[in-house]
C-alpha cells in the first residue's frame, strides 16, 4: 500500500533548498506567489501554481520541467528512497515536532481513504490535467496514520538529515532506506488512511487513474501520526458579507448567551475556554461572543440526514444555522477565510456591512470519527499546521 521511490529532488545547483520549496499551491495567495518566485527562479511554485488557473498552463509546466530535469537542476535519486521531513514549529508560546515521511501510495488501495471534504469539479479537471501533462506528483497529499509507538519519532532521531529554515519554522529532512521503515510502513498497512490535506489531487489521480490507460498507478503522499503531539490543528475563521441588524440579534438571543467583549484577544479566549459551541462576533467594531445555550432546540433547524456528532460541529451550526436560518442565505454561501483573526477583522472593517466569526480549535478526533462515518464536513473545518512544503521530493512516472 505504501512504497519507497526513486525521488527527484533539487540538485546543488538549483541553489538554496530554502528558496526552492514552498507550501502548497492552494494557500498561496498573488503577493506571496510573487514573493516565492522571487526567490528562485527554479522556485517550485512555477511548477505548481499558474498566475492565472483560466490560461492552459499545463503544457508550459511540462516543458520547464523537462528542462530542469534534462539541466540537472532536478537529480533523481539512484535508489529507492522513503523521505523523512521533521517540522519544528511555535503556536502561542509552545513548541512542537511533527514527524512525517513521504512515500507512495497504491490507488489500487483507494478505499483505505477516509475523506472529510467537499471537492469541486473545476479544480480536479485542473489538476487532472496537469497529472496528464506532467505524470508528475509536484506536492505530496498528507494523510495520517495511527501509530500508539511513535515509531517514526524514534527512526528519525537516528538518521542524519539536512536542516534549512523555511519562513517560520526549521525543517530536517532525510533520504532514508525503505528497510528503515519497514516495520512501520506494514503497521500503517493494517489500517485506514485519513486525508488532513490534498483532496482534490487525491481525487485527481484516482479518476485518472480509473479512467486512462497507462496512468500512475501511485500518488505521492506524506503520512503522519494521528497520535503525534506535533499534530495540530488551527481553526479557519470566516466573515460573509450581510449586515447584522437588530431582528437577527434578537433570533440568535433565543438560542445563544450573547456577551460584549472589548477586543479581539478577549473574544479568543472567551470561545476556547468553553466546553460549549460558541463564537467570536466582530460587525461595526464591536466584538461579542455567542454561545449557544439551546442544543436541543437548534438540532431541529439542522439537516436531518447528517449524524448528532457532525451537527454539534461549530461549523455546521454556522453555515446551517446561524448563516442560513437566521440570515437567510444559502449555507454554501462563499466566505472568506483566513487562519488569522487579524485579518477577519481587517476584512470586515474594509468592507462596510460585514460580520466575522471566530472559530473554535477543531477537535481532531471527532473530525475523524465523522469522516469514518462517511460523513462530508463543512469548507475549511481543519487547517493542518504547519503545511507540508513542497519541492523537497517530487515523483515522476515517466
Amino acid at each position: 500500500m505504501i512504497f519507497p521511490f526513486r525521488g527527484f529532488r533539487f540538485s546543488e545547483k538549483a541553489g538554496k533548498l530554502e528558496d526552492l520549496i514552498a507550501p502548497p499551491y492552494d494557500v498561496i495567495g498573488k503577493d506571496y506567489r510573487k514573493k516565492l518566485i522571487n526567490r528562485s527562479s527554479y522556485n517550485i511554485v512555477h511548477l505548481t501554481l499558474p498566475e492565472s488557473f483560466d490560461s492552459e498552463y499545463h503544457d508550459e509546466v511540462k516543458e520547464k520541467l523537462d528542462d530542469w530535469c534534462n539541466k540537472k537542476i532536478f537529480v533523481q535519486d539512484e535508489s529507492e528512497r522513503y523521505y523523512v521531513v521533521v517540522q519544528k514549529f511555535s503556536i502561542e508560546g509552545k513548541t512542537f515536532e511533527r514527524y512525517g515521511f513521504i512515500g507512495l501510495f497504491d490507488l489500487q488501495q483507494s478505499g483505505r481513504i477516509i475523506r472529510h471534504e467537499i471537492t469541486f469539479d473545476r479544480y480536479i479537471d485542473d489538476r487532472v490535467k496537469l497529472l496528464k501533462a506532467t505524470k508528475s506528483n509536484l506536492e505530496p497529499i498528507f494523510l495520517v496514520f495511527e501509530d500508539r509507538e511513535n515509531t517514526l519519532e524514534k527512526v528519525a532521531e537516528l538518521t542524519s538529515c539536512q536542516r534549512l529554515d523555511f519562513e517560520d519554522y526549521s525543517i530536517k529532512f532525510s533520504a532514508v532506506a525503505p528497510e528503515n521503515l519497514s516495520g512501520l510502513v506494514e503497521k500503517i498497512k493494517k489500517g485506514n488512511l485519513f486525508i488532513a490535506d490534498g483532496h482534490h489531487r487525491f481525487q485527481a489521480s484516482l479518476e485518472f487513474f480509473k479512467k486512462t490507460k497507462d496512468a500512475p498507478q501511485y500518488i505521492m503522499v506524506y503520512l503522519t501520526n494521528l497520535f503525534s503531539p506535533g499534530l495540530v490543528v488551527l481553526p479557519t475563521h470566516r466573515a460573509i458579507k450581510v449586515k447584522l441588524e437588530q431582528r437577527h440579534l434578537e433570533k440568535v438571543k433565543q438560542f445563544f448567551s450573547v456577551e460584549e467583549k472589548d477586543n479581539l484577544k478577549q473574544a479568543i479566549e472567551f470561545i476556547k475556554s468553553t466546553n460549549n459551541i460558541s463564537f467570536g462576533v466582530y460587525f461595526d467594531s464591536h466584538f461579542q461572543t455567542w454561545t449557544l445555550t439551546e442544543e436541543e432546540r437548534i438540532m431541529t433547524f439542522m439537516p436531518g440526514h447528517y449524524s448528532r456528532q457532525w451537527k454539534s460541529l461549530d461549523v455546521a451550526v454556522l453555515h446551517h444555522f446561524i448563516i442560513e436560518k437566521v440570515f437567510g442565505i444559502p449555507a454554501d454561501e462563499k466566505l472568506y477565510y483566513d487562519r488569522d483573526p487579524y485579518k477577519i477583522v481587517e476584512y470586515v472593517n474594509h468592507n462596510p456591512g460585514s460580520i466575522g466569526f471566530f472559530m473554535q480549535t477543531p477537535d481532531l478526533m471527532k473530525i475523524r470519527q465523522i469522516a469514518m462515518n462517511g460523513e462530508i464536513l463543512p469548507p475549511k473545518t481543519t487547517f493542518f499546521y504547519p503545511k507540508v512544503p513542497s519541492g523537497l521530493v517530487i515523483a515522476r512516472y515517466v
